[in-house]
């Protein structure tokens, strides 16, 4: 059959018959869609356009910073109970019972009986000579002068109290007539084992009160503020001495008289409260005034630690004996100065192994290195909040200067070795 003889008829239908499975795959993708989404029943038009459908969160981009998360500072009162743990813990490490050795260890001057009957025996004789000088007043008088002890403490007292707190006035007025007044009770009551703790206790807290003057005095005037630390030091061990040795010398009469009876010495104990508080007080005076004293040196820091080191030494034996916050108030301070002297300490010790490292002194280096390293981690256990965090944070980097030093040490050695 030629293509002439095919009817137009033929080619119409099949176009008709491509249009038409197109119109019923199109239906069929449609109704398909349709089962997949179905619409919300019992909802009409307007209420499903009302629905909003949550759109995507968009995918986050590497190039987006994270998240920097802000750290919380640490409160006031959170640093207070820290800073309060770590001197707990160091007390905790100090010796608890002021006996012979502790006595030996942390006082500098009077340190047992015979020190305390040495430096008595100094106001003896000054009151001796004041008494001679006394009698001649009297025979230049033609009348009788007061001769009872406490008339010269109360003229001490009223040069304490007044104006004119100068230095003359208070040596002359004060220290002479203390001393002349432990003269004459002495040889009123017939030897100085035999003068009551009363009169002692008078003696010791008028001369300490004296030293304090002298030393605002000379603040004042802008002289030397240690001036008359060695002489007050010399009293303050004094005084706890002397009570020292009267509550043992109680206690060893209580325990003579109940020996052999079974019965406590409780009451004696109970009496003996008084003299232990001024142990105690006269401990914690000591303490100030050897942390005052590291405030004041601002030249000698090696000076300044020896201060610090004694006072706390101090005064973590009277929280020992009476858990004074008083005395913890001041060693805080005095933690912060010698956390400020070791830190001080080890970036010196730093640097000199610094220098002796570019010299090629290793074994300088390694003994500056040690030094610097004790000396942070002393520093870190002692401090709290952000300068533990910074002492930690230098003592990592000073660790790595450590390691590498130690690598080229050993390449030089390996380099001479080889050589050989």
């Amino acid at each position: 059959m030629t293509l002439r003889k095919i009817s137009p008829a033929i080619f119409l239908a099949i176009g008709v018959l491509f249009l038409g499975v197109a119109l019923v795959g199109g239906f069929l993708s449609y109704t398909s869609e349709e089962g997949e989404n179905p619409p919300e029943a019992g909802l009409g038009v307007s209420d499903r356009e009302s629905i909003k459908v949550p759109k995507p969160a968009p995918a986050a981009r590497h190039s987006d910073p994270a998240p920097v998360v802000k750290k919380e500072p640490i409160s006031p009162e959170e640093l207070r109970r820290q800073s309060t743990r770590a001197l707990i813990t160091r007390i905790a490490d100090t010796p608890a019972v002021l006996n012979e050795d502790w006595r030996g260890q942390y006082l500098q001057h009077i340190r047992t009986e015979t020190d305390l009957n040495a430096f008595i025996d100094e106001y003896l004789t000054l009151g001796e000579a004041r008494a001679a000088q006394y009698a001649r007043m009297q025979q230049a008088s033609k009348k009788p002068l007061p001769q009872d002890p406490r008339y010269f403490v109360g003229k001490a007292i009223s040069a304490l109290v007044g104006k004119e707190n100068t230095e003359r006035n208070l040596a002359k007025n004060v220290k002479e007539n203390m001393a002349l007044a432990l003269y004459k009770e002495q040889d009123r009551v017939e030897g100085l084992e035999n003068v009551d703790e009363a009169f002692m206790g008078t003696f010791f807290k008028n001369l300490l009160l004296m030293y304090e003057l002298l030393e605002e005095a000379e603040e004042r005037n802008d002289g030397d503020p240690n001036r008359w630390l060695e002489e007050h030091v010399h009293m303050i061990e004094a005084a706890v001495m002397d009570r020292y040795l009267r509550v043992k010398l109680r206690l060893d009469k209580a325990r003579q008289k109940k020996e052999g009876t079974g019965q406590s010495i409780a009451g004696a104990l109970f009496r003996t409260d008084g003299l232990q508080k001024t142990i105690n007080e006269n401990l914690l005076r000591l303490g100030g005034l050897y942390h005052l004293a590291a405030r004041r040196e601002v030249l000698d820091f090696e000076r300044r630690q020896s201060f610090a080191d004694r006072a706390f030494s101090l005064l973590a034996m009277v929280y020992q004996r009476a858990k004074s916050g008083e005395a913890l108030t001041v060693m805080r301070e005095i933690n912060d100065l010698q956390c400020d002297y070791l830190h001080r300490l080890a970036r010196v010790s730093w640097k000199k192994a610094q220098f002796a490292l570019a010299s090629g002194d290793f074994d300088r280096a390694n003994e500056n290195f040690f030094v610097a390293t004790n000396s942070y981690l002393k520093a870190i256990t002692r401090s709290v909040g952000d300068k533990r965090e910074q002492f930690t944070a230098e003592l990592a980097i000073l660790r790595k200067e450590i390691a590498k030093s130690k690598s080229s040490d050993q390449g030089k050695d390996s380099a001479d070795g080889a050589e050989i």
